[in-house]
């Protein structure tokens, strides 16, 4: 179970009357909504509307212009921006990785300070293979992978956190049709077995309309219609 949701019977998420700008241009004017556990959210809209920006507001790793982004009712720097970060986990479109093991890198979160437990090696295997990750990759350099398998290791390492939401920004789209297929189904086991949430920015409609229980269009929460 994700931390922290027995605790909370509220929604797991809150964003409240958020708006957001880019480059100096308002994008995102009054967006307010709820996430709920054992959710799969899907944030929609045109190239350009904000939807990624959105998912980096709500990490943590840009400002919103205005409103509050609430974690089970509570703003970032009230829990700490340090918990928040491991609570609310961002897997960014372009992989970020170190430039060291496929091992390394799922078990640097787990060396810092505020780490909840030690690097679960088993699982962490366990998830690399359900994601069609050979075992002989985990003494790998996690650069010489393909694109598509360092997305699936970052998706391993966000989950091996066990965060309250996690924020994924387009997670298949270097992956083919079944190794997207199998990272539909390990998060969705996620979802619905440990009570796991989920944002997703994806452009693929037909992943969205299998995959998400409900969506949210940000053509709703343009700024020039307020």
């Amino acid at each position: 179970m994700p931390r922290n949701a027995k605790s909370h019977n509220g929604p797991v998420l809150s964003l409240r009357e958020i708006a957001i700008a880019a480059g100096g241009k308002r994008l995102i004017d009054g967006l307010t909504l709820d996430l709920h556990s054992a959710e799969l959210l899907s944030v929609c809209g045109p190239s350009g509307c904000g939807k990624s920006t959105l998912l980096r507001a709500i990490a943590g790793l840009v400002s919103p212009t205005e409103g509050l982004v609430l974690l089970q009712g509570s703003e970032p720097r009230a829990i700490g921006w340090p918990v928040f970060r491991r609570r609310v986990v961002l897997v960014s479109q372009r992989p970020v990785l170190f430039d060291d093991t496929v091992r390394e890198n799922l078990a640097r979160p787990f060396t810092y300070r505020y780490a909840p437990s030690q690097f679960p090696d088993t699982a962490a295997l366990a998830l690399l293979e359900r994601l069609g990750i050979e075992p002989e990759r985990w003494k790998q350099n996690a650069l010489s992978l393909s694109t598509g398998q360092q997305q699936r290791v970052c998706v391993v390492r966000a989950l091996l956190l066990r965060p309250d939401v996690l924020l994924l920004d387009e997670p298949s789209s270097a992956l083919d049709e079944q190794s997207a297929a199998a990272l539909e189904d390990t998060i969705s086991r996620w979802v619905r077995e440990e009570g796991g949430s989920a944002i997703l920015v994806s452009h693929d409609r037909y992943q969205v309309a299998r995959w998400c229980d409900r969506e949210v269009d940000l053509r709703d929460f343009r700024a020039e219609q307020n």
